[in-house]
C-alpha cells in the first residue's frame, strides 16, 4: 500500500510540475528533462507515469482546465433569471481570472495563449473542451443583447471583439502600461472586469442601434 502510495505522490508531483513548466514555457520548448527537474524525479519517470511527452500534456490540459473551470465557471454562480448585462460582465470576469489569475488557477488560461501561439496536436482537444463552450455562451448572451433581428456575423464579430479584449492583456502581460503594472493583481483584474464590461456594452448597443435603425429603414422602404 505504501508503494502504491508513493507512485500516486510521484505520479501527482509530475502532473503539478509539468503544469507550470508547460504554461511558462510552452509544449515545445519544454523538455522531459525540466519538467523532471522541477518535479526532482528522474527522466523516465514521465514515460512511466503518462507514456509520453504528449500523454503527459494531454492531462495537464485537462487537469488545469477542470481546476480553473471549477473555481471561475463561465456563469461565475449568476441565477437563472440574470440579465444578460450581468451575464456578459460574469462571463468577462471568468475569462479575465483564467488567463491573468495567478499560481495554478492561472496555468490553464496561460497554456491556452501558448497554444494559441504554437498549435500543437492538442489544440483540436482544446478547442473542443474548452473555446468551444465559451464560444457558445459569449454568442448566446451577445444575441439575448442584440435581439432577434442580428445576424449570425453580427453576433460573431461582437463576441470576437469581448474574447479578444480579454486574451489580449493576457498577451500583453508583462508589457503592460506603467500605470497598470503598478497595480495588484486582484485590483487589475477587477478594474479591467468593469472597464471591458462598460466598453463591450457600449459597443454592443451601437450595433444595436444599426440594426434597428436599418430594420425601420426596411420597413419604410416596404410601405
Amino acid at each position: 500500500m505504501a508503494k502504491r502510495k508513493d507512485g500516486l505522490e510521484r505520479k501527482a508531483a509530475l502532473l503539478e510540475a509539468a503544469t507550470q513548466v508547460f504554461a511558462e514555457k510552452g509544449f515545445r520548448d519544454t523538455t522531459i528533462a525540466d519538467i523532471c527537474t522541477a518535479a526532482n524525479s528522474n527522466t523516465a519517470s514521465v514515460n512511466y507515469y503518462f507514456g509520453s511527452k504528449e500523454e503527459l500534456y494531454a492531462a495537464v490540459w485537462t487537469s488545469a482546465f477542470r481546476n480553473a473551470l471549477a473555481k471561475y465557471p463561465p456563469d461565475m454562480g449568476l441565477p437563472a433569471d440574470a440579465g444578460p448585462e450581468e451575464a456578459l460582465k460574469s462571463f468577462i470576469r471568468s475569462m479575465l481570472n483564467k488567463v491573468l489569475g495567478a499560481g495554478e488557477l492561472g496555468y490553464a488560461g496561460q497554456i491556452l495563449l501558448m497554444e494559441l501561439g504554437q498549435p500543437t496536436e492538442a489544440l483540436d482537444l482544446i478547442k473542443r473542451d474548452a473555446i468551444g463552450p465559451i464560444r457558445k455562451r459569449v454568442m448566446r448572451i451577445i444575441r439575448q443583447l442584440l435581439g432577434s433581428e442580428a445576424t449570425d456575423q453580427q453576433i460573431a464579430f461582437c463576441a470576437m471583439s469581448v474574447v479578444h479584449q480579454c486574451m489580449g492583456f493576457a498577451f500583453k502581460k508583462g508589457k503592460l502600461p506603467p500605470e497598470l503594472v503598478q497595480m495588484d493583481k486582484a485590483e487589475l483584474i477587477d478594474r479591467l472586469i468593469e472597464h471591458i464590461t462598460l466598453f463591450s456594452l457600449a459597443g454592443i448597443t451601437a450595433v444595436k442601434t444599426q440594426i434597428e435603425q436599418a430594420q425601420s429603414g426596411d420597413e419604410r422602404v416596404a410601405k
